[in-house]
């Protein structure tokens, strides 16, 4: 059974962040989280040639300094996006917002975000659709019969519904920028293949169970890309043996995270980097 702090930790996220906050368009999401700011085309500005559209693994809370007008979004100026255009000298305009679930990027899109000169648009979604990565991990924080059966009955659910949606997501992308090349970038793993371990504070009972669920969540990415026609980038398993049970190599937070550094089952700055490098070698050369 997983401790009091891991509870804790998720309590400090969610009102942080809104950590994989529910869609306020699902009416089985849990009351008490907070709706996510969501960046609209008002925001966005004109379409520009390379745009970044994702949640907060994406956007990247709690690493060192935010972007100026970041708000609510909590995007960091050292997120996978920033670095990437550095490595490919080119500026972007980053969408993501901690919290957005593929719903609310799909009305980013479709308010004006892209267009015909838009040739790159990488794309973080999915972990918040149907509130999956919050659901799961209070789930998961209880005793083995909630985590088990979160897993077995109500994540599969909650996964056709996000293939849905990222079916209409990428469709979209699609329409605006019928040019662009279109990356989705999968999630870094937190638990490692096997076992567990206290910096995540899931007890062996339900690491199995999270695990299947995180696997699933892949699978799930990784069909929708080649549904769409589009590239996936499979961070997932580019992460092995930096899961956030590995030390020094952890490229994710367990329950705690250092000052700067990231925030709770959140990308760490050095996770941020291998993202960027990751998406970098599998964009089109120009």
């Amino acid at each position: 059974m997983v401790t009091a702090r891991v509870a804790r930790a998720l309590t400090a996220t969610a009102v942080a962040v809104a950590l994989a906050s529910c869609s306020t368009a699902d009416p089985s999401a849990d009351a008490g989280a907070a709706a996510a700011p969501v960046p609209t085309a008002a925001t966005a500005g004109p379409a520009a040639g390379f745009v970044a559209l994702g949640d907060s693994f994406t956007a990247g809370p709690g690493i060192g300094l935010l972007q100026v007008e970041s708000g609510f979004c909590q995007r960091s100026q050292e997120s996978w996006p920033q670095l990437l255009a550095g490595q490919l000298g080119r500026d972007v305009v980053d969408l993501s917002c901690a919290g957005a679930t593929s719903g609310d990027l799909e009305s980013t899109v479709a308010g004006g975000a892209l267009g015909p000169s838009t040739d790159l648009v990488t794309v973080g979604a999915g972990g918040n659709d149907g509130g999956l990565f919050l659901a799961l991990l209070r789930a998961c924080s209880r005793d083995r019969s909630d985590c088990r059966s979160f897993v077995e009955q109500r994540a599969p659910e909650i996964l056709d519904r996000t293939a849905d949606d990222l079916a209409t997501l990428l469709a979209s992308i699609r329409e605006a920028a019928p040019a662009a090349d279109v990356l989705l970038v999968g999630y870094l793993r937190i638990l490692p293949d096997a076992g567990t371990c206290a910096a995540v504070g899931i007890g062996a009972d339900n690491a199995d169970a999270v695990r299947t669920a995180e696997e699933a969540l892949d699978r799930t990415l990784t069909e929708a890309a080649r549904d769409a026609g589009v590239t996936y980038v499979p961070v997932r398993e580019a992460s092995r043996g930096h899961d956030a049970c590995a030390g020094d190599e952890a490229w994710t937070n367990g329950i705690r995270a250092a000052d700067g550094d990231g925030i709770t089952f959140h990308p760490r700055r050095v996770g941020m980097a291998a993202v960027a490098d990751l998406v970098a070698s599998a964009v089109s050369p120009r």
